[in-house]
């Protein structure tokens, strides 16, 4: 009777192994496995083949495992999940109260900051060109963090492309950074969408930092300093306040 609980318990306890892989398919390799008490950071989600994939980390014997796991039958994905629902985005400041008759004519208040700068970054675009998201002539810069398979993200993007197209003359840049298994999967996509604007891998997990949705295509402002002024997974906000901005 012992053995028959012991080989139950050891039975148990590797079905609750999930292998994390090296990519988002069934077939690519896998790199560990964890269990459900395992400490695991959950960087990102993103859409994957069959099921929802998600970028994790995790220590194993002193070292750090970065990957992807499938599906989402380990506590800390469900955790993940959870607390995205929860999250509001981040929006645009809500609009000054109706001005006095006499001050109708003042110029509107550009969008403040509602977050940290974001860092200068430097890296190289799907065309293989270098490119940087820093404080430049710019006025205003979009990012636009989106998922390659993800349908809704690609609609936002081509949204933002014409809201680039728009106010470029006026001092507008933008920039996409995808996020896909790899950059062969990024341009499949990319081959039919027409973006005129630079997309680059989002190696860094820079979504994930920025408290971005990649599924939803999330654009972030950023002003001639780069500061966030605003962030929304809706084209028409984001329109909005490149408008104001630009008004100054």
């Amino acid at each position: 009777m012992r053995t028959l609980i012991a080989v139950a318990a050891f039975v148990s306890s590797a079905l609750a192994s999930v292998p994390v892989r090296d990519g988002c398919t069934e077939d690519s390799t896998v790199l560990a496995n964890v269990q459900d008490s395992e400490a695991i950071q959950v960087n990102h989600g993103m859409v994957g083949e069959a099921l929802a994939c998600y970028a994790v980390s995790v220590t194993q014997s002193g070292s750090e495992i970065r990957g992807y796991v499938l599906g989402s039958t380990l506590p800390a994905i469900q955790e993940f999940e959870r607390v995205r629902q929860l999250e509001s985005r981040v929006l645009l400041p809500p609009p000054p109260p109706p001005a006095a008759p006499e001050a109708v004519e003042k110029k509107i208040a550009a969008p403040r900051p509602t977050g940290p700068p974001f860092e200068a970054w430097k890296g190289v675009d799907l065309s293989g060109h270098r490119i940087q998201i820093a404080p430049s002539d710019a006025k205003v810069v979009l990012v636009t963090f989106w998922a390659a398979q993800s349908a809704g993200a690609r609609r936002s993007v081509e949204k933002i492309m014409k809201v680039e197209d728009e106010f470029k003359p006026q001092g507008l840049r933008a920039f996409g950074l995808v996020q896909a298994a790899n950059a062969g999967r990024a341009s499949y996509y990319l081959d039919d969408m027409g973006l005129d604007f630079p997309q680059a891998i989002d190696r860094q997990s820079l979504a994930a930092k920025y408290n971005a949705d990649p599924m939803k295509g999330t654009t972030l402002v950023l002003d001639s300093s780069n500061h966030i002024v605003a962030s929304s997974s809706n084209p028409a906000e984001i329109r909005a306040a490149v408008a104001k901005l630009l008004a100054e």
